[in-house]
């Protein structure tokens, strides 16, 4: 089923940023804290709703003393791609895209009433439940577009959406050979671009440099094999792809905000479902 569904609470700690293959839109139950996009950084309320595209990295944060939960709600674009305009709110320009809807506003509410019977059904799991919440999406997914329609103009979705398919093919080069010795020569070389046009539009649509995300792919790594294998972290630092110790831990450390041993050993204190990128 093209759809997943998930209740969590974040750390009250802030963790290291991830993102996702899939669509997701999370709908604070209880709780405050934050949410954290980029550079971006929201304060969350019950009954906000989040957007987050298959770009974007995040993290949301608790407030340690009213710890927030959440349900997220997973999907891939081709469940909704039939229809171009449910798309508007999932291909924006990360630095000037706001990702949170108020618990204020009546689209927040309809959404949080929609995501609470995708939950439903998904845990009764009654005739025909996949039907049902493949229309519930399809519900959401209107109400947003309805929504940011006058945020997004459909002039900045085209170019968003041209530009997003021109990237698609650097981005899948760079997930499946982060592990090898990578320039931004190399990408481009093998994709028939221009070195200037690749970092054009990792600034433009990813919203960071080539270099940046190259490393938080290395790093994001880095961490899935702390927590899942017992590789020393000397066989880590090469797994993970990078060329020789000290830039791994000067990465790791910058962008964990901890080192790789530390993070080891604080691993079973780490509560979030997302220590992987899917």
């Amino acid at each position: 089923m093209p759809v997943g569904i998930i209740k969590w609470t974040p750390n009250s700690l802030l963790e290291t940023f991830h993102w996702h293959t899939s669509f997701e839109i999370g709908y604070c139950l209880s709780g405050k804290g934050w949410f954290y996009f980029g550079d971006k950084k929201f304060s969350v309320n019950p009954g906000d709703v989040f957007i987050v595209n298959h770009m974007e990295r995040h993290i949301a944060q608790s407030d340690p003393e009213n710890p927030s939960q959440y349900i997220f709600v997973f999907f891939k674009k081709e469940l909704i791609e039939i229809e171009k305009e449910l798309l508007i709110p999932f291909f924006y320009s990360p630095r000037k895209f706001i990702n949170q809807i108020s618990s204020e506003l009546e689209a927040a509410q309809e959404i949080g009433r929609i995501i609470l019977a995708v939950n439903e059904e998904m845990e009764k799991k009654r005739t025909a439940y996949p039907g049902m919440i493949r229309s519930y999406i399809l519900q959401i997914c209107v109400l947003l577009s309805r929504h940011f329609k006058s945020h997004i103009s459909t002039g900045e979705f085209n170019q968003v959406f041209a530009l997003y398919y021109k990237l698609a093919p650097v981005l899948t080069y760079m997930h499946e050979n982060f592990r090898e010795p990578l320039e931004l020569s190399d990408v481009a070389k093998k994709l028939d671009l221009s070195s200037s046009r690749v970092r054009h539009l990792f600034k433009e649509i990813m919203g960071e440099g080539f270099k940046d995300y190259l490393l938080h792919l290395r790093v994001n790594e880095a961490r899935r094999l702390l927590l899942n294998t017992n590789l020393s972290i000397v066989d880590i630092c090469y797994q993970s792809g990078f060329q020789s110790h000290n830039p791994f831990y000067h990465a790791f450390q910058k962008i964990v905000g901890m080192s790789p041993g530390d993070y080891r050993k604080a691993a079973m204190r780490i509560n979030s479902p997302f220590c992987e990128s899917d």
